[in-house]
């Protein structure tokens, strides 16, 4: 867990591209040396929303993208010092992804169980593909993958409740806890219709906490923050503050960590963007915990 220094950005019909901050005084694109360029196939993507955070608990972000059907959604791997892995075919996602065609994502412990889930918001790009191809349909379904912790996801859409099966336009997604209960919501946006709360009311026994933090040398709302706690049974779990998810929209700022079983957290270390280093111990689960930045 370090400084920021890297920006993803996923385009449409050309290939992606991967900044590096250079010594905090410029950019370099690096996105083919790093792997994140081209799809599986080596063909660019019709890229729309994206998320960067680690879904393997390793402590490197992973980048996900979204893009439309045939093309499926990447999941490129952070291996470390600017190298990505593609795990698209590996994890599961390119067969229950290529016939799919998603805008906004995210990357969100749904079910606190401590390994971070995969969220869509799906429509066909064309709204007379049913004219064009009849097995298509314009409005879809949104899809949501849960992170098994092997390097696989499945797709649990179908276990997700009946008003999660109503197909439209949909488009951006935004994520957090709305009504402070310790599961993320998500809120997708329809065109021509009216937004989609989905209230998370996923069942378990499985403990969270969720991260509010008060940045004073740093920016009011701690943006940039890296967040690394560290459980009872020793297993470690990073993120980080940003409202930057997916395509168009903004999500909660505070950070949500799923802690499974665990009735404790052992740690948290804190890292805010003014380069102060933040260490909590033993703080009470199952809680929203606000966090101010110290002054040294």
């Amino acid at each position: 867990m370090g400084t920021v220094s890297w920006a993803f950005v996923a385009n449409d019909t050309t290939r992606n591209f991967l900044f590096h901050n250079v010594g905090g005084k410029r950019f370099e694109e690096v996105g083919e040396l790093a792997g994140v360029a081209y799809g599986s196939n080596g063909a660019e993507l019709s890229g729309m929303g994206s998320d960067f955070r680690d879904v393997n608990n390793d402590g490197l972000p992973d980048i996900w993208h979204t893009a439309v059907e045939f093309e499926t959604f990447p999941l490129y791997a952070n291996r470390g010092h600017g190298d990505f892995a593609d795990l698209t075919v590996r994890s599961g996602l390119a067969e229950r992804t290529s016939q799919m065609s998603g805008w906004g994502n995210g990357i969100v412990d749904f079910d606190n169980d401590g390994w971070k889930d995969l969220f869509v918001a799906r429509s066909n790009v064309l709204d007379n593909i049913s004219k064009v191809v009849p097995t298509r349909q314009y409005p879809e379904r949104n899809s949501v993958f849960r992170n098994l912790g092997d390097g696989r996801f499945k797709d649990v859409s179908a276990e997700a409740g009946p008003d999660f099966q109503e197909r439209a336009p949909h488009r951006g997604v935004a994520f957090g806890d709305i009504d402070n209960d310790g599961r993320a919501d998500a809120v997708v946006t329809v065109l021509n219709r009216a937004v989609k709360v989905f209230h998370n009311v996923s069942g378990g026994a499985n403990h969270w906490i969720l991260l509010k933090l008060v940045g004073t040398k740093s920016n009011r709302m701690g943006i940039g923050a890296q967040i690394r706690i560290t459980t009872e049974d020793g297993r470690s779990q990073w993120n980080e503050v940003t409202t930057a998810v997916g395509y168009a929209s903004s999500s909660d700022s505070r950070v949500h960590f799923g802690l499974g079983s665990n009735r404790h957290v052992r740690e948290i270390e804190i890292r805010w963007p003014s380069g102060v280093r933040q260490v909590l111990q033993r703080p009470d689960e199952d809680r929203i915990l606000s966090v101010r930045e110290p002054s040294s």
